[in-house]
């Protein structure tokens, strides 16, 4: 069952990713690294010792919870398709379910046409029971001699 899952959680077509934004003036072209105690490398600073290019310097904290986050991300998103699939299945069952219990009952299965074979039923059995009740009650009486 859970290959079942996994299979159609793997076979639905995954989110396209969005496209990357322009480049913005005066960007730096690369990343580079800033360590603490050691002068900035030498691509980001001007002759002048200015910045030569903008960039954002994120802690080492933060983009470590942001690939964690981006990790979780996608496991959430894997547990979503799972859970999908899996209550579309659900969906699938009740609605065959339904649709069964909405087919036309034939006709002898209608409670109707059960009810008038029943009151058939009874006035037969009345009527032999009364024929042979009769019958037994001319012959014992001697009313065919």
């Amino acid at each position: 069952m859970m290959i079942l899952f996994l299979g159609m959680a793997l076979a639905s077509e995954p989110i396209k990713r969005p496209e990357a934004p322009k480049s913005v003036a005066g960007e730096c072209t690369k990343v580079y690294s800033i360590n603490r105690g050691q002068p900035l490398p030498s691509p980001l600073l001007s002759p002048s010792g200015k910045a030569s290019c903008s960039s954002v310097a994120v802690p080492l904290s933060q983009f470590s919870d942001l690939l964690q986050t981006e990790v979780w991300g996608k496991s959430v998103a894997q547990q979503y398709k799972v859970d999908t699939a899996a209550l579309e299945m659900e969906r699938d069952w009740y609605k065959a379910k339904l649709e069964k219990e909405l087919e036309p009952t034939p006709w002898l299965e209608r409670p109707s046409t059960q009810r008038w074979f029943g009151r058939l039923e009874t006035l037969v059995t009345v009527g032999v029971v009364a024929a042979g009740l009769g019958a037994a009650y001319q012959y014992g009486s001697g009313g065919f001699k």
